[in-house]
């Protein structure tokens, strides 16, 4: 008897204990730009028409997308953005339009993979879903790059680590080691 409970306990320890670990794979996006991209996501379409790269997975309510934006070709528009005025842009429009009620943190502020970046958080209500959207901006040396992941707000504890990765994953391919 002692030793089947010891047994069963020895059991729950490691099952509780054990974490399952989310794979990562890289995905490198029209030969401009890679980042990760967790395996229980699939590629998408729909989701915004000028999303360069659009992932989901509807039974899990996870989603991802990526816009990209040149800046010659914002500067061909007289628009001569920063980082902090393309982010303004882009929350005090698009967001406040679209999420009802929408709570905006106040942007962190840091680098990836040699980028700058502002990394904020987002929560209201979309279609009668409470929604948390974390939302990057991200300055490269010839683009602005939207890294905008979401969930259920009841789930943002859950998929905080990966929605980070992912963030944090993106890198900018390089002229130089663009392929021919």
């Amino acid at each position: 008897m002692q030793r089947t409970i010891i047994f069963i306990s020895s059991l729950c320890l490691f099952l509780f204990s054990c974490k399952s670990s989310v794979v990562f794979n890289k995905v490198v996006i029209n030969d401009n730009y890679s980042i990760a991209i967790p395996s229980y996501l699939k590629a998408s379409s729909g989701m915004h028409e000028r999303a360069s790269s659009q992932y989901e997975n509807t039974e899990r309510e996870f989603y991802l997308l990526v816009i990209d934006e040149s800046k010659a070709d914002m500067q061909a528009y007289d628009l001569d953005y920063d980082i902090d005025t393309y982010y303004k842009n882009i929350v005090s429009t698009p967001f406040k339009d679209f999420v009802k009620g929408g709570k905006i943190s106040i942007p962190g502020r840091q680098e990836i993979n040699g980028a700058k970046a502002l990394i904020t958080e987002i929560e209201g209500e979309v279609k009668n879903e409470n929604i948390f959207y974390k939302l990057a901006i991200i300055e490269t040396q010839n683009k602005f790059y939207q890294v905008v992941v979401w969930t259920r707000a009841d789930q943002k504890e859950k998929y905080a680590e990966d929605m980070m990765t992912i963030i944090e994953s993106l890198q900018e391919i390089s002229d130089s080691t663009k392929s021919n």
